[in-house]
């Protein structure tokens, strides 16, 4: 195996991923019993920067933002498939606009991380718009109340910038 790949796979990194996969299989499972939806915290979302938080792994968070819509649509069957493959590109574009932000300018994280999760969202409703058009996908186009996604991405934001100055400062002791 080359090195790099062997750098990349350690086994923290394939146990956090691990763990988020089996979270993820059994999402549908809290949804049912929950008081109230649970996609409405993007889990997804959610789990991704988790895994790149405990990794720091930027090929990983790739990893898991094409993995973990695909793989619960394969396990669970939510999402529906196209769905899934808009959900992917979507944390895909999040991770690549959140790294981009980081290393190419001056913004700070919760700055770099919201940003990052809007330039998401507007990509994957202009991809779901060009799915819904070609009939992959039926359906609204926006079907979460635009203000519930806004103030799920400001909580996405604050948790995980606190998670990741707390983190850092814990690196740097």
């Amino acid at each position: 195996m080359p090195t790099a790949i062997l750098r990349i796979f350690t086994p923290r990194t394939i146990l956090v991923d691990v763990a988020i996969l089996i979270a993820i299989y059994f999402i549908p499972a809290f949804s049912h019993i929950a008081p109230f939806p649970l996609y409405l915290l993007d889990p997804m979302r959610i789990f991704m920067l988790a895994g790149f938080v405990l990794s720091r792994q930027n090929t990983n968070a790739y990893l898991l933002a094409l993995t973990i819509p695909l793989f619960s649509s394969l396990v669970t069957g939510h999402p529906p498939f196209f769905k899934a493959i808009l959900i992917s590109i979507e944390l895909s574009v999040n991770i690549a606009f959140f790294l981009q932000l980081l290393s190419n300018t001056k913004l700070n994280v919760p700055f770099a991380l919201f940003s990052s999760i809007i330039a998401s969202k507007l990509v994957y409703y202009a991809l779901k718009f060009g799915f819904i058009s070609l009939g992959l996908i039926e359906g609204d186009l926006i079907t979460t109340n635009l203000l519930m996604q806004l103030v799920s991405a400001i909580f996405i934001t604050m948790i995980f910038s606190l998670i990741w100055i707390k983190f850092n400062n814990r690196l740097l002791k």
